[in-house]
């Protein structure tokens, strides 16, 4: 998949990470509160010694998503409305219908998810009892 990186690019990626939130905790309106590093601790500063501490210790926090899309393209599995293709009387509603992982907990995104699901479902049951 083209939007992934390579392998260097995601070592790179990590290792920049970890400096990043050092020098954040180091910056003045931090530092004040700052006692000491825990992890990965003040002995670990190569770029191999971060990366294998992140290899250690990294865990992904990725929630299960993504895994049904919507779209009217190819690889989509619901259209806009939710409806699974070619599967009449069937809807997903949940985090499988996003195009992609969200930067943030999915728990806000899911719940509006199913929030319009509800909406729709409600709509054509309406119209169908208009009809």
């Amino acid at each position: 998949n083209p939007r992934y990186l390579s392998e260097d690019a995601d070592q790179r990626a990590i290792v920049g990470g970890l400096r990043f939130v050092r020098s954040l905790f180091a910056a003045p309106s931090l530092a004040k509160y700052v006692v000491r590093e825990k992890v990965p601790g003040p002995d670990v500063r190569s770029d191999a010694e971060l990366l294998d501490y992140a290899r250690q210790n990294g865990a992904t926090v990725y929630h299960a998503s993504c895994s049904c899309m919507m779209g009217n393209h190819a690889t989509a599995v619901v259209d806009s409305e939710l409806r699974v293709h070619g599967i009449d009387g069937l809807r997903v509603i949940d985090a499988s219908v996003m195009p992609a992982v969200t930067s943030t907990n999915t728990n806000a995104p899911t719940i509006m998810i199913a929030e319009k699901g509800a909406a729709i479902i409600k709509e054509a049951a309406r119209q169908r009892l208009a009809a």
